[in-house]
């Protein structure tokens, strides 16, 4: 029961981030009426070329159930396990969206408006999110207050949907097999999650730049701490960065290396496949010193090298 609840506690966190990165509970776009953004979905119905995301996470009569379905069909289900959704399921996802007018569902339901900004978010228990022709919609559930029956019921819907693919799927066994399915085909590049934060100290004033590639795109972000960070501009991976980009993530043993390396700047690095991650912080640690762990050292400098090129 203790272990249950923590696993509860610990995916209530998970949508709180899920939220936070798409706007808390908030309208993602300029503000689509309900008549446009329905007009999209019955476009998407007739033109499978119209790209179309869609992320689901509830808890349900099932337990803790989560999908993330990428352009193309290549799905996240339940954090773990990658499933590839075929054209009759993505449609048939889209047509429940439709028959069951999401576009009108409001964003968020329960909860009550945070008068400061210290104030704790209210729970959420179910998150709908989609993304199609450059338009993007979130609904969401929260504590207290207003429940929805209507995106309860949706969102276990487009979970019973996609769950019928889960027992076909991709689920690998630590990082390392993780980086190999994915050189190999077996995951597809929307899986990789990347974060590198890399910052120099000069004059008293510490800049650098935040390098990110999920979702099969890369970002790049001029990043000073505390005192400004610019927007990001996603671009796709192109196809010749990609395998280079595995080659050297797999050469580097990522699973053998020290959670803390020295460095002289400072460098945060992060790795997330189908939940095997992977976190190194790289600085002037005072109980380190130059030259410990050598043979790891090397191996991740030679990965910093090659992100920085990424980001350059």
């Amino acid at each position: 029961m203790h272990t249950k609840r923590i696993f509860l506690l610990s995916f209530l966190c998970f949508l709180s981030a899920a939220i936070n990165a798409n706007g808390a509970g908030t309208s993602d776009g300029p503000g689509y009426d309900a008549a446009t953004f329905d007009a999209a979905l019955q476009r998407g119905l007739s033109d499978p070329k119209i790209p179309f995301q869609l992320q689901v996470n509830c808890i349900d009569q099932k337990g803790i159930r989560s999908m993330q379905m990428f352009s193309g069909g290549a799905t996240i289900w339940n954090r773990r396990t990658q499933v590839t959704l075929p054209a009759k399921t993505r449609f048939a996802l889209m047509e429940t969206l439709v028959s069951q007018r999401f576009s009108g569902f409001k964003d968020r339901y329960g909860g009550s408006e945070r008068l400061e900004k210290t104030e704790a978010a209210a729970r959420v228990t179910c998150r709908i999110h989609v993304e199609i022709a450059e338009m993007k919609k979130s609904s969401v559930q929260q504590g207290g207050g207003e429940q929805s029956a209507l995106l309860a019921g949706l969102a276990t819907a487009l979970l019973d949907e996609a769950e019928k693919h889960a027992v076909m799927g991709v689920t690998p066994d630590n990082l390392q097999d993780a980086l190999a399915k994915l050189s190999s085909g077996q995951l597809a590049p929307q899986v990789l999650q990347l974060r590198l934060v890399d910052l120099t100290e000069e004059g008293g004033n510490t800049t650098g730049s935040i390098l990110q590639i999920r979702g099969g795109k890369m970002s790049h972000q001029a990043y000073s701490p505390g005192i400004s960070v610019d927007s990001q501009a996603w671009s796709q991976l192109s196809p010749d960065q990609y395998p280079g980009l595995l080659a050297e993530l797999q050469s580097t043993q990522l699973e053998s290396l020290p959670g803390n390396l020295w460095s002289q700047d400072q460098v945060d690095f992060e790795i997330q496949v189908l939940g095997h991650k992977k976190l190194i912080i790289a600085k002037p640690f005072k109980r380190l010193y130059p030259g410990a762990e050598k043979a790891a050292q090397q191996r991740f400098n030679s990965l910093v090298t090659y992100l920085r090129a990424l980001n350059s």
